[in-house]
């Protein structure tokens, strides 16, 4: 089974590798042309999705008939009409989300710049760069959109083939022998743009959700694993975006907002809270019925080299950690408290830290996160030739870890899946 999945694995890449860079060329070249010929296609797809469901919403007698439903159905038909009246409103709004996704990420960037600074580190000047790098691309294509229209669609040409030159250099580097793959000391992976990422965990939990019973548990090769990551999904709220955790020696350790006193911007900023806890059963339990989550755990076998490098991240990390007591601990009355971090230590009895200085001090929802906490912990002793180049969510890590597992000789080595209705 393993090897199918391997070699699937590596036909996928191949494949994928040569359509992304046709695609790329084929928009780079053609450009305007065929990007005018897409949006027209959408157009009438507009109209005729509305008025087919339209139709469907009248004669179908079976289907349920709401007010809601109802909207969405005049929304395709006034969309597939105003943009066929007024054709050059649609070639320009792509554009113009464009420059909106890129405001978005200046925005980010100067968020983590200003965190960084307050730490005194020196990355914050890569953060102000890119975030006002950012900001004039942004503006650029935010004023007359019609005209930048050639510039943005040879972008996009762009990012295809560069996407499929490293699926096509993945496929090589999993057909080299032993050998061959030791010269490449540094493995980049191109990750997807941030609004396809942070909805990962989503779609992957529909995919996990319908194999539920066939993904239950599997060991490629029986060996036992020594560092577990969990990927946590769900349907529910803001966990539907993911969460990330690692478990070594009998430990746990998760990176979070986990102060509510301390948060801003909508939760999305905070005091740096890193827990650790000893019972694994005890959390799972806790995740998969307070949060309704369900949690794919990949197994990792680490060399000797491997372990002590992970040791000597954790022990530089904690190096600037001193313990955090949360308010429930102290409280005679328990129950008044029911927050996610009061839950958790009253069903886990979890360890709570905070940092004096460096970057853990501050959480950041797109910054400073859980799956940036355990990247950083694992770049340098772990995954010593995955480097990451975009933004690093549970998502991309649960996209690596499913593809690495299905590979014959790669060190991720089982896979677990906990769910309430298992």
């Amino acid at each position: 089974m393993f090897r199918q999945r391997r070699s699937i694995s590596i036909l996928n890449n191949l494949i994928t590798g040569i359509i992304l860079i046709t695609i790329g060329l084929v928009v780079a070249i053609k450009n305007v042309t065929i990007y005018t010929k897409v949006v027209r296609l959408l157009v009438y797809a507009f109209i005729i999705f509305g008025l087919s469901q339209l139709l469907n919403f009248l004669l179908n007698k079976k289907i349920v008939r709401n007010k809601q439903f109802l909207f969405k159905i005049i929304v395709n038909i006034v969309l597939g009409f105003t943009f066929l009246l007024f054709p050059k409103f649609p070639i320009s709004l792509m554009p113009v989300i464009f420059s909106i996704y890129l405001l978005f990420n200046s925005v980010v960037k100067y968020i983590n710049y200003a965190l960084l600074k307050e730490v005194n580190l020196k990355s914050r000047f890569k953060e102000f760069f890119f975030g006002t790098l950012f900001l004039i691309f942004s503006l650029f294509f935010m004023l007359y959109p019609t005209k930048k229209i050639s510039i943005f669609v040879t972008l996009i040409g762009f990012y295809c083939v560069v996407l499929g030159i490293s699926r096509l250099y993945e496929f090589l580097i999993d057909i080299l022998s032993e050998k061959f793959k030791l010269k490449f000391k540094k493995k980049m992976r191109i990750t997807l743009p941030l609004f396809f990422e942070v909805f990962a965990p989503k779609e992957a939990l529909k995919h996990i959700n319908k194999y539920i019973e066939e993904l239950t548990r599997e060991d490629k090769n029986n060996k036992e694993s020594d560092l577990k990551i969990f990927i946590h999904l769900s349907k529910y709220g803001f966990n539907q975006f993911g969460h990330m955790d690692i478990m070594f020696e009998n430990k746990i350790y998760s990176y979070g907002n986990y102060d509510r006193s301390s948060r801003s911007l909508f939760t999305a900023l905070g005091d740096g809270v890193l827990f650790e806890l000893k019972n694994k059963e005890k959390y799972i339990n806790f995740c998969i019925t307070n949060s309704r989550k369900t949690i794919v755990e990949y197994g990792i076998r680490l060399t000797d080299s491997q372990k002590i490098k992970l040791k000597r991240e954790l022990d530089n990390i904690f190096k600037d950690a001193y313990e955090w007591i949360p308010e429930v601990v102290r409280a005679k009355n328990k129950d008044e408290y029911n927050d996610y971090t009061s839950k958790l230590y009253k069903n886990t009895k979890a360890k709570f830290y905070k940092f004096k200085k460096g970057i853990y001090k501050k959480y950041f929802v797109l910054g400073v996160n859980c799956t940036y906490f355990a990247d950083m912990l694992m770049r340098n002793s772990v995954f010593e030739v995955l480097k990451l180049v975009g933004v690093i969510s549970p998502g991309t890590y649960y996209e690596y870890l499913e593809e690495n597992y299905r590979k014959k000789n790669s060190n991720v080595v089982s896979k677990m899946i906990y769910n309430k209705e298992i």
